[in-house]
């Protein structure tokens, strides 16, 4: 067996038992930490895009306040429209929360925005 450890891949010694993956404590935390970081990573990602659309939303928000826009304008900006943090149902339409507001797409490529 080889150690499990990404940048250590040292032989395991025959005499440990069948189940360990490291060679050692020392390269169990190491990988431990690569994984904490990895982790961090794509969670920092997310947030980073998620910051990137609700400052988008407050853009659009300050712009044409609570009427109705052509959804195209979010679309040049390279709206994300699959991360949501919550569905509202408000004013008779199924709003999408993202942050701070929420907005809702019209059949006619109509788009509004409402702050919460």
């Amino acid at each position: 067996m080889i150690c499990s450890y990404r940048f250590c891949q040292q032989e395991l010694p025959s005499w440990l038992n069948g189940n360990r993956r490291y060679c050692n404590d020392e390269c169990n935390y190491l990988e431990r930490l690569e994984r904490e970081k990895e982790k961090n990573l794509s969670k920092k990602k997310v947030l980073a895009e998620l910051n990137r659309i609700q400052t988008l939303l407050r853009k659009c928000h300050v712009q044409y306040g609570s009427s109705l826009f052509d959804v195209n304008v979010l679309r040049e900006q390279h709206m994300n429209w699959t991360i949501i943090t919550g569905i509202s149902k408000t004013e008779g339409c199924e709003f999408r929360i993202i942050g701070s507001y929420a907005y809702v797409v019209f059949d006619d490529n109509q788009i509004k925005i409402i702050q919460l």
